[in-house]
């Protein structure tokens, strides 16, 4: 991997980040004029034309009704927007599911289609994820699918490198599976990696830096975002931060190790907790239920309580780590709404450093739409880069422009 500073942009660089600048603002903003593209990004209105007309061409971006002159008179000015013509396939592989989606530019999901994972030999887990892909994609025209894997990811070559659940999947070559089958650029990422960048560029996080993507339920996750970028290690290391030891007299984990924070604050164990506090039907208790169940049982709102201070145990050490500030928190979690929403950040208030703003927690209740989303938006950032390398990444050569199949 090259190294900081040791080569110079070059001029398809520079076009390169400034295409990527200009659709990442109308993601945020949603549609602008040439006018007001050239006074938000700072440039003169000469300078926008060059970078907005080849992706006019492509039909990344459509030209929509003229809006009025108003009193000053002159050709009325076109907002610029996505294209409905192409689009991105976003994938999210779990344990249990696999799931693709058909993504227009803007985020509007076209398309969407979920399979078990009842299979027990890795070329037939290939051909689901294949067969399912194609069921939403074929005959579209499509720029680029990102892919999200529930377990350790090579992101340079889309490998599944380990899922604890499913350990006779390791080494599985989705994203190389996908690039043959479809003929275009494939990116792969762990899944709260994913979720973070569904979250950066078409959900609460859109206009938020820094902050944290949360998963919660029947394991833990977090992807970091930092200047509208997603943080990860050397082809796609980190993020399993559901395997940060908490208690070294703890439980053993799926992973092997001892007393992980998985093992105090997922699923699992909030229901093994529940059979021992004696509430009924146990293996059916989540967030939501127990919360459902305050005023009439108080095991269930102790519980509840519980199972937030051990999210927040987690989060609190991130906190002190990195101090993020802002947790959109997905999944089980996000179920318990406000009485959940409010424990947490309390418990991450308390064991955090005291200082303003207090850390806080924002509950987002669509975890499958954010995961998918986030599918698009990894496919978008590496075909659009802010920030060229010469490395590249994703299971494809770099490509100079967008193309379609």
């Amino acid at each position: 991997m090259s190294q900081p500073m040791s080569w110079l942009l070059r001029s398809s660089d520079v076009g390169s980040a400034n295409r990527a600048r200009l659709l990442r603002l109308l993601h945020i903003s949603g549609p602008l004029t040439r006018a007001g593209l050239a006074v938000t990004l700072g440039v003169s209105r000469a300078t926008i034309g060059p970078i907005v007309q080849p992706l006019i061409d492509e039909g990344v971006l459509v030209e929509q009704a003229a809006r009025s002159a108003g009193e000053s008179g002159g050709k009325p000015a076109k907002p610029l927007w996505f294209g409905d013509r192409l689009h991105l396939g976003a994938g999210f592989l779990s344990p249990d599911e696999c799931t693709f989606a058909a993504v227009r530019m803007d985020g509007r999901i076209d398309a969407r289609e979920s399979r078990p994972v009842d299979a027990s030999d890795p070329e037939e887990v290939l051909d689901l994820v294949r067969a399912t892909a194609a069921s939403v994609l074929t005959g579209r025209s499509v720029l680029g699918i990102g892919v999200a894997f529930a377990g350790t990811v090579d992101s340079v070559t889309g490998t599944l490198l380990a899922n604890y659940r499913r350990p006779w999947l390791q080494g599985l070559q989705v994203g190389e599976a996908l690039r043959r089958a479809q003929g275009v650029p494939v990116f792969a990422d762990h899944h709260p990696r994913v979720q973070a960048y569904g979250d950066a560029w078409f959900g609460p996080g859109k206009e938020v830096s820094p902050f944290a993507s949360v998963v919660t339920g029947e394991v833990l996750g977090v992807g970091i975002v930092e200047d509208g970028e997603v943080l990860k290690g050397p082809r796609g290391a980190g993020g399993e931060i559901g395997h940060m030891v908490v208690d070294l007299r703890g439980e053993v984990c799926a992973c092997g190790r001892r007393g992980c924070w998985e093992t105090v604050a997922t699923l699992p164990w909030l229901r093994s907790r529940a059979a021992e506090l004696g509430l009924a039907d146990p293996r059916r208790v989540t967030a939501a239920r127990l919360v459902a169940a305050i005023g009439r049982s108080a095991t269930a709102e102790r519980l509840a309580k519980e199972y937030a201070g051990q999210i927040a145990l987690g989060l609190a050490n991130l906190e002190q780590i990195l101090g993020l500030g802002t947790y959109f928190v997905h999944g089980d979690a996000a179920g318990g709404g406000e009485p959940m929403r409010r424990w947490i950040e309390d418990a991450l208030v308390a064991n955090s450093p005291d200082r303003e703003p207090h850390p806080r927690i924002q509950l987002v209740t669509q975890p499958d739409e954010a995961t998918l989303l986030g599918g698009t938006a990894l496919a978008l950032s590496h075909l659009f880069p802010r920030t060229p390398s010469r490395a590249g990444s994703g299971c494809a050569p770099p490509r100079a422009a967008t193309g379609v199949r």
